[in-house]
């Protein structure tokens, strides 16, 4: 009987690992798949490990039709413990810890389930989520949820359109959604773009010449991929390859769930994104081409050789330089065969073709500029610029590898300054790099001005426009502006002394509204530094209030008091400032909520019987009764009005 036990449990076992992948926590076993967590929808829009700016995508996207207000449901049964709202990133969140030990986030939403918000104000930062201001809550009670039970509502919080965010995750790892059955069953195709061969060395040829070399895909048919130029590709020392590639899913490009390439029927290199490293969520340089991979997919372009300093999880071979292809160690001239297969949503499979022979070609005469570097990952860099009024300090770890780096005063640079006074050079910090680790600090000294206390650290963008750097501090003692960045670029002082604007959201055309769904829309700019969002000065009616302000957008709605929302006539008034310190001029708005209808009660009329009638008629000559109808109690409202200080003028 126990035998028959144990071998029922491991059949459960690897069926599991059949149906939903093997790249599970240690010890997990999924019993049944996790419910779908969008009602209604069923289109995934991006996957675990793509491509983002900065960071690998650590959950899965799913699309909610592009709407607000969708119901979003608990993959499996367990207990929501948290909640978060982080508006420059991941906007409303909810934590479950399931049953079964793991822990899904859900993201970008718009309401939290009444019963969430009912523990949310029970919490010592329940102020914090009445004035819409980022939080992180551990609830006071953990809340029972079913699989399938509604926690929360879609929305557009945060960074993108209207979506969830879902992530998967145990002990600091995060775990691919389609290994717990919230894949596609049946996906669309997988497409490789293009093909891109790399020199790794200044004296490495492709073709005879020491550059990269960009070969597009033809589709052959049967998930078949071919060079467009079908002729072999010699090489003269060691090559890098990566592929474009995505895989459709209607309108979306995904990212492809593993790659593995193959050499001369050998595999070189591969890996597999079924799992994360909490702490390498920044490590996407080892993976992906920062200078061509597009948060879209347009495209997602892969390495397929190890990097320096590679320790992600599913790799195949994390030794460095492992999946490049040396032509010396070919073994003879004839070309080899070369293949890629990809895995996506779905199982969907494709395959990518092609032929790698040995240059023997002699290119002593071809001159190659020596591949030099003055930043490494396992040291500290400093240097400063000609005028020495710019330097940088790269810490160990800085970069993922190794780098150059110049900083040059671009005097001829003309800026888009909008009414910003420039208080010091343009600088280049080049040439363009973005594989940072932890990145490097920038100081920029500047000349003692009256000005100086609007004045910031701005990026000069590749149009002439100029950007606030978030994050940037000023030393009074040293004159100068600090920032830690992970990008390079153009990079100047401004003093913004320019107000910013506030006005009348495009919505509010009219000036009597109903109460439902009503909502007190403004809109705020700003050509400098930016909007503060804390930075509002707002009253209605007299009385000190609030507002939520929208990046994406402008848009500011006003929130508090909640008197605005009452039958009556009313009156806003509402100036912002900037983070330089500027006050916009004050907008005043009148408008009108309409009291609520008058609802009728109707009174029953009773039926009379054929005997009532007759015993009526007989009591025709009886003095008649004066009918004062129902009598009704007016209750006094006790509503009582706080007095409040109005606030005093700037």
């Amino acid at each position: 009987m126990r035998g028959l036990v144990f071998f029922l449990y491991l059949f459960t076992i690897l069926l599991s690992a059949q149906l939903f992948g093997n790249d599970l926590p240690p010890g997990f076993v999924l019993r049944e798949a996790y419910a779908w967590p969008v009602k209604g929808y069923s289109q995934i829009t991006g996957t675990f490990g793509e491509f983002r700016t900065g960071h690998f995508h650590m959950g899965q996207d799913f699309s909610t039709g592009g709407r607000i207000g969708i119901p979003i449901l608990a993959v499996a049964d367990g207990k929501v413990t948290r909640v978060q709202r982080k508006w420059n990133s991941i906007g409303y969140a909810v934590f479950v810890q399931h049953d079964d030990g793991i822990t899904s986030r859900y993201g970008h939403l718009h309401k939290f389930a009444p019963k969430i918000i009912k523990q949310i104000l029970k919490s010592k930062q329940a102020r914090r989520f009445k004035d819409r201001v980022d939080f992180d809550i551990v609830l006071p009670e953990a809340i029972d949820v079913k699989k399938s039970e509604m926690i929360a509502l879609s929305g557009d919080t945060g960074v993108g359109p209207p979506h969830l965010h879902l992530e998967l995750f145990k002990d600091n790892v995060y775990y691919n959604p389609v290994h717990f059955g919230l894949g596609y069953r049946e996906a669309e195709e997988i497409i490789f773009e293009a093909l891109r061969l790399t020199p790794e060395t200044s004296r490495t040829f492709i073709n005879g010449k020491n550059e990269p070399l960009d070969i597009p895909f033809v589709h052959s048919g049967n998930n078949r991929y071919y060079l467009n130029d079908s002729q072999t590709i010699l090489i003269q020392g060691k090559v890098g390859i990566q592929v474009s590639i995505h895989q459709r899913s209607n309108n979306s490009r995904l990212g492809i769930r593993s790659l593995n390439l193959s050499f001369d029927n050998q595999t070189l290199q591969g890996f597999d994104l079924s799992r994360i490293l909490k702490d390498h969520s920044r490590k996407n340089v080892l993976l992906y081409d920062t200078r061509l991979s597009r948060p879209d997919g347009n495209p997602f372009s892969y390495f397929l050789h190890a990097k320096d300093g590679n320790d992600l999880l599913g790799f195949l071979r994390l030794e460095r330089e492992q999946g490049l292809i040396d032509s010396e160690r070919f073994k003879s001239e004839d070309g080899k065969e070369v293949s890629i297969k990809a895995t996506g949503q779905g199982n969907q499979e494709a395959f990518a073709y092609f032929k790698i022979a040995k240059d023997q070609g002699d290119y002593k005469h071809i001159i190659t500029k020596e591949w030099i570097y003055n930043v490494f990952y396992d040291r500290y860099t400093t240097f400063k610029s000609k005028d020495t009024r710019v330097e940088l300090f790269f810490p160990v770890n800085a970069v993922y590898s190794k780098a150059y780096f110049e900083i040059h005063a671009k005097e001829e640079i003309k800026i888009k300054t909008n009414g910003l006074n420039q208080l010091s050079s343009v600088y280049e910090i080049g040439p363009e790099y973005k594989d940072f680790n932890l990145g490097y600090d920038l100081y920029v000294k500047v000349p003692k001005t009256q000005d100086i206390n609007s004045a910031d650290l701005y990026e000069v963008l590749p149009d002439g426009s100029v950007k606030k750097i978030k994050g940037s501090s000023f030393s009074s003692w040293g004159q100068f502006f600090k920032v830690r960045l992970r990008k390079t670029g153009m990079f100047v002082v401004l003093s913004d002394q320019t107000p910013p604007n506030i006005y009348l959201h495009e919505s509010m055309v009219k000036t009597i509204y109903p109460r439902e769904d009503f909502a007190l829309l403004l809109k705020a700019k700003d050509v400098g530094s930016g909007i503060m969002p804390e930075g509002f000065d707002i009253t209605v009616d007299g009385i000190r209030g609030k507002a939520e302000y929208f990046p994406k957008d402008g848009r500011v709605e006003i929130f508090e008091p909640e008197s605005l929302y009452l039958p009556g006539k009313h009156t806003v008034l509402a100036s912002v400032r900037d983070f330089a310190g500027n006050w916009s001029s004050t907008v005043r708005y009148d408008y009108e909520i309409e009291s609520p209808p008058v609802q009728a009660v109707e009174i029953p009329i009773k039926t009379e019987t054929t005997k009532e009638l007759s015993e009526k008629t007989q009591k025709t000559e009886s003095p008649k009764k004066e009918n004062k109808g129902p009598k009704v109690s007016k209750k006094k409202s006790t509503r009582s009005q706080t007095k409040v200080t109005p606030p005093t003028s700037r």
